[in-house]
């Protein structure tokens, strides 16, 4: 996410380190052997992907590993039997002494991009990433996907919106033998005239999240100016009415206090309606979806002129997620609302509801799957909107949103 937060650069750089627990080997290995036993007990369905004797197989190798291994390689290694297990739903929460480098990763197609990052590094913004070191970046890609569930499991979307948080955190490249140590890391790029440089990235503690996303703050950024999907970040709801198309903006990006925001925003639109009404689910990462039924599906099923082909839109894309894909579901069954963007990044069909449990001595916080949940009949691989529009380099660095500006566009009906 792009930068917004109260900390400072300075501030961050400065920040008390963050040290990694100091346990012996045996108290390693009785948090796995806990894992091993807990895991299966409360997730809904544990080997709907993984076998029983592929996972103890898995734990088994770990417990031998343990005596050689670093604290940050034992997480990792733990994060690969949960990502094994096949739902986006279960792993491992990075824990808060990973480092990070500091910027802002994101795929456009097979190129990943540095949309933003700290000052001291303003010569990589907006490169694209051609490896870490010896290894290209379909080799880092490629191992980095074994630390969280594959696109056969959730979906490819999934896969483009999950890989460059890992990708960006140095104990995950250690651990799979991307970087050799947990200092700068050598990041071979390439810029849009074609010259190809490196640039030595050193980690620093991780800042505050916001909305699913770090709190970055006095980063340079490539666009040139942020599209109104990405303005108000700590924002987790708010709308705008933009005057030029009659049009109500809605940024839906959480679900903390739903009922009283969503009663002004059917306030406003009941004192103006608008002729269009924008519904943004891109960045919302998921919560309670029965809310959503409850303070905004509803809501606009009631209201027909507001429910209606051509005059109601819900965008939404890789970043879609849990609850927010659910209410996407919803808007397609019980409104007429036309869906917008990129295909969702979550299996419709699949383990869902996380619970958490914390291993006794390290204290990892490990999610889970406490329910099956099947939103549409056929079992897809991910919601598909109705009018495809995936982000391209060129209108990103421009501040462009080609999706609101396809609903926007005079004479825009699906």
């Amino acid at each position: 996410m792009l930068p917004a937060a109260a900390l400072t650069w300075a501030t961050l750089l400065s920040a008390a380190a963050i040290q990694s627990p100091v346990l012996t080997s045996e108290q390693w290995r009785a948090d796995l052997r806990w894992l091993e036993g807990e895991l299966p007990k409360r997730h809904k369905n544990l080997f709907h992907s993984l076998t029983e004797p592929q996972f103890h197989r898995m734990v088994a190798q770990l417990d031998s590993a343990i005596p050689s291994l670093q604290p940050h390689q034992i997480v990792v290694r733990i994060k690969q039997i949960t990502a094994a297990v096949g739902d986006g739903h279960t792993g491992v929460h990075l824990p808060p002494w990973f480092k990070v480098y500091p910027f802002a990763l994101s795929w456009f197609g097979k190129d990943l991009r540095i949309l933003a990052a700290a000052q001291e590094y303003q010569e990589a913004v907006g490169a694209r990433v051609l490896g870490i070191g010896g290894y290209s970046i379909d080799e880092v890609e490629a191992r980095v996907r074994t630390t969280f569930p594959s696109a056969q499991n959730e979906n490819e979307w999934y896969v483009l919106s999950t890989s460059p948080a890992h990708i960006a955190r140095p104990e995950v490249l250690q651990a799979l033998g991307i970087v050799p140590d947990l200092g700068p890391a050598p990041f071979r790029l390439v810029d849009d005239q074609g010259k190809e440089f490196t640039v030595a990235i050193a980690p620093i503690e991780p800042p505050p999240i916001v909305n699913g996303g770090f709190a970055f703050r006095g980063f340079v950024t490539a666009a040139s100016r942020p599209p109104l999907f990405r303005q108000r970040p700590g924002e987790s709801f708010w709308f705008t009415w933009l005057p030029d198309s009659q049009t109500v903006y809605v940024s839906f990006r959480g679900y903390g206090s739903l009922g009283e925001n969503a009663r002004k925003l059917f306030d406003a639109l009941d004192r103006t309606p608008p002729q269009r009404l924008v519904i943004d689910l891109r960045l919302n990462g998921g919560g309670d979806f029965y809310q959503g039924r409850r303070h905004l599906v509803q809501p606009i099923k009631q209201r027909p002129a507001l429910n209606q082909k051509g005059r109601l839109f819900v965008l939404v894309g890789r970043r879609t997620y849990s609850a927010a894909m659910a209410n996407a579901i919803d808007f397609r069954k019980e409104t007429n609302a036309t869906l917008v963007g990129e295909p969702i990044g979550e299996r419709p069909n699949s383990y869902s509801e996380n619970d958490e449990m914390t291993l006794p001595n390290s204290r990892l916080v490990i999610s889970y799957s406490t329910r099956y949940y099947k939103f549409l009949e056929e079992d897809l691989p991910a919601l598909l909107p109705d009018v495809r529009i995936d982000p391209s380099w060129a209108e990103f660095r421009a501040g462009r949103d080609p999706v609101l500006e396809w609903i926007l566009r005079p004479g825009t009906r699906p």
